[in-house]
């Protein structure tokens, strides 16, 4: 009987030693990191918005894009990265081996799931310019709850809203960005973000607000395909706990998820005080190097108002320093050596605005062409070229700024952007980049007309339609 029962366990024992075996080698679970490998390139499938992956100044950013960064560094392997928004054909396309690796897509409960070290509250939130909080949540049944296309809010919906069915709708094939926007043009009444999403959308948008909390300490997944083999998973959770112990993780989370660069116009009094105490030490120098590049001075200040409200020790969370707000490659194309020298980071900025300007098309008007530089001098020359390609299809004739202001839009919708040679870039911020710097450049101009006038004993009580 002992030796029946010996044999029976030393079966079981080998049983289960082959089955495991079997199920990290077998040629049905494919080896992906070995495959990855191979290739040299790591193709990531990845979500565009404010606390995913996007680009500004030239540079991509984001705390997906920097952990998919440092994944491909760890593997030594090339990065590439595909913008999905419809998850049935990411899966389909992960499982396919077009993408290796779908990251913080919203996936839930499938193999090769793997937690990716993030969590993060999720709230309902509305527009308070066109609507009073609710007294009741229950009241808010009235109108649909709009959402990406993700299994994860909704699988959060449906547990918060368990004894009444929450009637929430997927807008297919859009990104967060388009999501909001309708939010804010009140063509629609609700909309689920995270709480890092509500904090930066509020920067630029303070009637953004929450109607309510839905989830706590929600977590993030990386997806591998469903028939992989342990390698890529193993290699993974080799990575984040290299990540971890260097601090790398904490260090990419306070840079991304923790700042903001705000884009409100800051308003006629604080940019007034602000031009008596502190533009008075850096005038000189927007003087000079307006004058060397054939600027008008005040558009100069009004610019490296936006950038930095004319502080010398500014750094944003993607790295850019100074008055100026240079990025590294800009300072090294410009000749810069330090960005956060007041001196340099001025002419810097000049020689780079005239960089644009003399790249801008001309069939643009000369009064405006100005703005075209101002907005590539924020998201890019490229992404102004997709913005005026997209109007030739439209059989457009792109003249003046306010009638590419549309075009700029649309480089944060997925049907538009797909078809761009730059791709995703969030145009709507510099729409409203451009807008305040010609509010700031409007109250210069008033304010040094009236110092001309009253120099020559004259007065004038007319002001900008901006102030």
């Amino acid at each position: 009987m002992l030796n029946l029962l010996s044999r029976v366990i030393y079966i079981t024992i080998v049983i289960i030693a082959f089955i495991s075996i079997y199920e990290v080698y077998s040629p049905l679970n494919l080896n992906d990191y070995q495959r990855v490998l191979k290739k040299n390139e790591i193709i990531i499938g990845i979500r565009t918005g404010p606390t995913t992956y996007y680009e500004i100044k030239n540079e991509k950013t984001g705390f997906t894009y920097d952990l998919a960064r440092e994944l491909s560094k760890f593997l030594n392997v090339k990065l590439k990265l595909i913008t999905i928004d419809n998850i049935e054909d990411a899966t389909n396309d992960l499982n396919e081996r077009k993408i290796d690796i779908l990251v913080d897509a919203g996936l839930i409960e499938r193999e090769g799931l793997i937690y990716s070290h993030r969590q993060t509250d999720y709230h309902i939130v509305y527009n308070n310019k066109y609507h009073k909080k609710l007294e009741s949540p229950n009241k808010m049944y009235e109108h649909p709850i709009n959402i990406i296309d993700s299994p994860k809010i909704e699988n959060i919906i449906n547990k918060y809203f368990k004894k009444v069915k929450a009637d929430y709708n997927i807008i297919d094939s859009s990104n967060i960005d388009e999501i909001t926007h309708l939010l804010i043009e009140d063509k629609i009444k609700y909309m689920v973000l995270s709480s890092e999403e509500l904090f930066y959308y509020q920067d630029y948008y303070p009637e953004i607000s929450s109607l309510i909390k839905i989830g706590t300490d929600i977590k993030s997944h990386w997806a591998l395909p469903e028939d992989s083999s342990n390698h890529m998973q193993n290699k993974i959770s080799d990575f984040f706990t290299y990540m971890i112990k260097e601090n790398k993780l904490k260090h990419i989370k306070q840079r991304n998820l923790n700042n903001g660069i705000q884009y409100n116009f800051v308003g006629s009094k604080n940019f007034v005080n602000d031009l008596v105490n502190t533009f008075p030490q850096y005038e000189f120098y927007f003087k000079k190097f307006s004058e060397q590049y054939g600027h008008d001075w005040r558009l100069l200040a009004s610019i490296g108002y936006q950038e930095s409200h004319w502080n010398r020790d500014a750094i944003s969370y993607t790295g850019v320093k100074g008055i100026m707000m240079l990025t590294k490659n800009t300072a090294k194309d410009m000749n810069i050596k330090d960005r956060t020298n007041p001196r340099d980071s001025i002419y810097g900025g000049a020689k780079y605005l005239k960089k644009m300007l003399d790249k801008i098309p001309k069939n643009i008007n000369d009064k405006d062409k100005i703005w075209f530089a101002v907005a590539a001098y924020n998201i890019g020359y490229g992404h102004v070229m997709d913005a005026l390609e997209l109007a030739k299809k439209d059989n457009k004739n792109i003249s003046d700024w306010k009638s590419i202001e549309t075009y700029l839009l649309r480089l944060s919708k997925s049907r538009y952007y797909k078809n761009t040679k730059y791709g995703y870039a969030r145009g709507w911020e510099t729409v409203k980049y451009v807008q305040n710097i010609r509010q700031y450049y409007d109250i210069l101009v008033f304010l040094d007309s009236q110092d001309n006038k009253i120099n020559n004993n004259q007065s004038d009580n007319k002001i900008p339609s901006t102030l």
